[in-house]
């Protein structure tokens, strides 16, 4: 297949509008033209290079071979390639193409037309500038060897040529030899032949004609591919600029409004830092005084731990107290049963007494009938004595018979009497006695209460000797957590100084935050609309 049609075909190349590249790296005919002059590049130039087209279609394949196996060698240009939607040996071919046009373009707009596409097909790529530029040492090598050989050829030819036609002319080859040794005679300088000089001269001149053709092609083409790379820096440098703008503007409008709150804000925080630094003022102040009540409170604390301490000692005394009037409550308990008993006694004897007394009133009522009738017997047996006048032992018995029952008469009513009186205080004594006993009774029941209550009041004195032990420890405990409240108070009054301090600082950074906030506004500002400043030259500065 040529390699020339496939130049120009990569997948690469629908994203290159050649036309369009040209006019804006600024190559149209004037500038061809002036480039051309500038480098020295003539109709002569072009010539020589038609001259050598077969010289590089003779070592195509050998330069295209050396230029990718010194490419393919570097891991950098290797990577480059990898990205080519090409194979190595599809760009072999394009090498060849491109190798054989320097030789036969028209050097016109089409051809740096085309020189400007493959620089951007290489930009295209992420070849680096340094790459391109450098990979054209090795071309120099590649080619220039090759036209080396040529004008190595083309001055011993030039050499031959001279010496067949001297030896045509001066008739042997002894002049030929003497005149290349500079013996051409006496009249001659010794030396070269002036002629051979010359036309060794001419030969070399003519062949590093040759050398400066392909140097000053190749040279315009690496500035149209050079040109292709700043134009493709020079529009991302612009799309950078233009996307900076164009994200300042946003950014000026997205920032403005919150830069205009953040001001608000600001003011209200520096308004609120001020009001939290007078409360925070008046805080450590009325810490201050907390603090001096706490030690009040902590020493009323310890002044309860003491006196809870004294009546702690105090229930113990009671509860000693209350023990003992339990055990003497228990033996007055005890006394009491025994004089309940001796009263029950002493009402039985009381009953038996009274009941004695009413036998013995019976007894008298029944001595008091004997009487009465003794007393008949007196007063028959006297009338028996007056009847018989004889004033015998019948008198006599009679008379002692009324005496008798006189006498018995008066100690029965006495007996009576006695009687009565015993059954009376026997009846007050039982009266008495049962009293005493139900008094007995209830005095018992109110000191068996007695006891309970105190029984109890021990167990009351002893819970509240055990509470009074707890309140101790807790007012130790109080006292303790008051030390330490005091402390955490006197922190307390620290940290509100600290954030009446920290509060100004608020307010301070807060004006300051404003402030920056402006200046942000402003910088924002001023990317999306201050135009960017030419660098002075400088030679100009000089």
């Amino acid at each position: 297949m040529d390699p020339s049609k496939e130049f120009g075909l990569g997948g690469l190349n629908r994203f290159v509008e050649a036309a369009s590249l040209t006019g804006e790296i600024g190559l149209d005919d004037e500038e061809i033209a002036w480039r051309k002059q500038f480098v020295g590049f003539d109709a002569a130039d072009e010539r020589r290079l038609d001259d050598l087209e077969p010289l590089l279609r003779a070592n195509q394949d050998a330069i295209a071979d050396a230029f990718y196996d010194n490419l393919t060698g570097h891991e950098q240009t290797r990577a480059v390639i990898e990205r080519s939607p090409k194979g190595v040996e599809q760009l072999k071919r394009t090498q060849k193409a491109y190798l054989v046009s320097l030789a036969t373009g028209d050097y016109g707009e089409d051809y740096f037309t085309n020189r400007a596409r493959i620089g951007k097909l290489h930009e295209l790529l992420d070849m680096p500038l340094k790459q391109y530029v450098g990979q054209y040492g090795l071309y120099y090598d590649l080619i220039l060897s090759r036209v080396d050989e040529r004008v190595q050829t083309q001055v011993v030819d030039a050499i031959e040529d001279w010496v067949d036609a001297r030896e045509a002319t001066d008739g042997g080859i002894e002049r030929v030899v003497g005149a290349l040794r500079g013996l051409g005679g006496d009249d001659e300088p010794d030396g070269l032949d002036e002629t051979l000089e010359a036309t060794v001269r001419d030969a070399i001149h003519d062949g590093m004609q040759d050398v400066l053709a392909v140097l000053r092609i190749l040279n315009l083409d690496l500035q149209v591919a050079s040109d292709t790379y700043v134009d493709s820096y020079s529009q991302r440098l612009e799309r950078a600029i233009d996307a900076q703008r164009e994200l300042a503007m946003e950014v000026e409008e997205a920032v403005q409004p919150p830069v205009v709150q953040l001001q608000r804000s600001s003011a209200s925080v520096a308004e609120s830092a001020a009001t939290i630094r007078d409360h925070a003022e008046g805080q450590a102040a009325d810490a201050t005084d907390a603090a001096a009540d706490v030690a009040e409170v902590s020493a009323a604390a310890e002044e309860v731990a003491s006196v809870a301490g004294d009546v702690r000692e105090t229930s113990e005394r009671a509860a000693a107290e209350a023990g003992e009037g339990v055990d003497a409550g228990e033996r007055a308990l005890d006394a009491l049963e025994s004089v309940e008993d001796t009263t029950e006694a002493l009402l039985d004897t009381a009953e038996r007494v009274e009941a004695r007394a009413a036998d013995i009133e019976s007894v008298v009522d029944r001595v008091e009938d004997v009487v009465d009738r003794t007393a008949v017997l007196a007063t028959n047996a006297k009338v028996e004595a007056t009847r018989a006048s004889d004033g015998g032992p019948t008198a006599t018995i009679a008379s002692e018979l009324e005496t008798f029952v006189e006498g018995t008469r008066d100690d029965l009513r006495e007996l009576d009497d006695a009687a009565t009186a015993v059954r009376a205080e026997a009846e007050t004594t039982r009266e008495a006695v049962a009293d005493a006993n139900e008094r007995v009774h209830e005095g018992r029941s109110e000191v068996a209460a007695a006891v309970e209550t105190l029984d109890e009041m021990e167990d009351v004195v002893d819970d509240a000797a055990a509470g009074m032990d707890e309140v101790a420890a807790a007012a130790d405990q109080q006292a303790r957590s008051v030390v330490e409240l005091s402390e955490t108070v006197e922190a307390l009054a620290g940290a509100a100084d600290s954030v009446a301090s920290e509060a100004q600082s608020v307010a301070s950074a807060s004006e300051e935050q404003a402030a920056s906030a402006r200046h942000v506004a402003d910088a924002v500002a001023q990317l999306s609309t201050d135009p960017i400043d030419e660098q002075v030259p400088v030679y100009e500065r000089v």
